[in-house]
């Protein structure tokens, strides 16, 4: 795997070499296929999910959910930091079988930091997105479906059902949305906000009016909009991703329908009750030369803000940001539009360097994870503040049913702050 930085020249006397795993890998002979990871880490626990999309039969919908098949979610544990792995186990399984439990997949996760649970809220059913539409207000049996599933054994096992009702009713007189789903990878939740048994969680909700967010003060049990039902904070937004900023408001990073870059928004608390607030205007980061550019592709990535400090001590925070690269060029397929993993990275410091959308527009660098046909990616922050990294790679492009689609191996590896910065900073907890 190739490790660079393109927009910076650094040089090193020595780098860390972090191994990777294989934690699936699709054999397109073996009909065996897997796509969108997502993950959880707390100090020496990795926690990884994937896609499994084997049992598609038809790529009616690219094989995604909506596809002639089903697909099921699968979970990954290490208990040593990712140096060994356990064997793969079904955590939500998709039986083909029409309705809700056609599918499941887009996995949306996260842990309770004080009480170890885990939730999941998947795509789910026997509608895909582009599909996904609803006739008549309240009626979303034509609508791409919701799940919610809980697991209180560090992801043995899990329980749950569907919520379709309870997500869209959310929005219901507000606008026309009528396809949704909550963006794969990281569920945020948040260090200060806390509302009887448990901290907040933020998660991005993916619709037909752009990226809108959510919270829970009850780990899932309800969501409400934040900002309200009508609020837009990213109109021409598609997946996306929530980071909490140090003093509890909160960052949006969206990949744009259609468009290049990112785009970025930021929520603000009126006090510190964490009871109201507002957006404020999204704006664009797209250019090559620090800015956080896609070329030829727009797929979602992760945001992580990583507590740091600086070569010559000084404290920082260090923003990361996963997404494809992708290469310049007519190409003819998706699989060669996505390529080029890499982790955008910009170093903070005083709060006033990171309070506006404006301020994340411009001043990242680039760390390139590999050159290979890769996408989708997601990172946490292990105990020891190594950057838990899974990622989509080594794709392959083939015809599924009366469809081309593309599927990939997932792909797990640590990386540290100081390799991913070139040695300008390393993690360091902030009191």
């Amino acid at each position: 795997m190739k490790k660079e930085f393109t927009t910076v020249v650094v040089a090193l006397a020595s780098t860390l070499c972090c191994a990777q795993t294989t934690l699936w890998r699709t054999d397109t002979a073996r009909h065996e296929y897997y796509r969108i990871p997502a993950i959880v880490a707390y100090d020496e626990q990795v926690i990884a999910f994937s896609d499994n999309r084997s049992g598609v039969t038809d790529a009616t919908s690219w094989g995604d959910v909506g596809s002639v098949g089903n697909i099921s979610i699968e979970v990954r544990r290490s208990k040593d930091g990712g140096r060994t792995w356990g064997a793969a186990e079904c955590a939500v399984r998709g039986f083909g079988s029409g309705g809700f439990d056609q599918s499941h997949g887009d996995a949306a996760v996260v842990r309770d930091r004080r009480t170890g649970r885990m939730l999941i809220m998947t795509g789910s059913g026997e509608v895909g997105y582009g599909r996904s539409r609803v006739s008549t207000p309240g009626d979303y049996s034509e609508a791409l479906k919701v799940g919610r599933y809980y697991s209180d054994d560090d992801g043995h096992t899990w329980r749950g059902g569907e919520v379709t009702q309870e997500i869209y009713d959310m929005y219901r007189g507000h606008g026309n949305i009528y396809r949704l789903f909550f963006t794969s990878g990281k569920i945020c939740q948040s260090r200060l906000v806390k509302r009887g048994a448990y901290y907040r969680i933020y998660s991005a909700v993916v619709t037909n009016e752009g990226s809108l967010v959510v919270y829970s003060d009850d780990f899932g049990g309800t969501w409400k909009p934040l900002g309200g039902a009508d609020a837009r904070p990213a109109p021409e937004g598609d997946e996306a991703k929530i980071e909490e900023l140090p003093d509890g408001r909160v960052l949006l990073s969206c990949r744009r329908g259609g468009k290049e870059g990112r785009c970025f928004n930021i929520y603000t608390y009126e006090n510190k009750k964490y009871n109201s607030g507002s957006w404020a205007t999204p704006v664009a980061s797209e250019a090559e030369e620090g800015g956080t550019a896609t070329l030829n592709n727009n797929t979602n990535g992760e945001i992580l803000l990583v507590p740091a400090k600086a070569a010559g001590g000084k404290r920082a925070y260090v923003a990361l940001q996963s997404v494809p690269r992708g290469s310049k060029g007519d190409h003819a397929s998706n699989l060669e539009r996505r390529s080029h993993v890499s982790i955008y990275w910009k170093a903070f410091g005083e709060a006033e360097e990171w309070r506006t959308p404006e301020d994340w527009v411009d001043g990242w660098k680039r760390y390139e994870v590999t050159d290979g046909k890769s996408a989708y990616s997601t990172m946490a922050i292990g105990g020891d503040g190594t950057i838990r990294f899974i990622y989509e790679d080594e794709g392959v492009r083939f015809r599924l049913g009366s469809q081309w689609t593309e599927m990939y191996n997932i792909l797990y590896r640590n990386l540290t702050l100081r390799e991913i910065t070139g040695g300008e900073y390393e993690y360091s907890k902030h009191k």
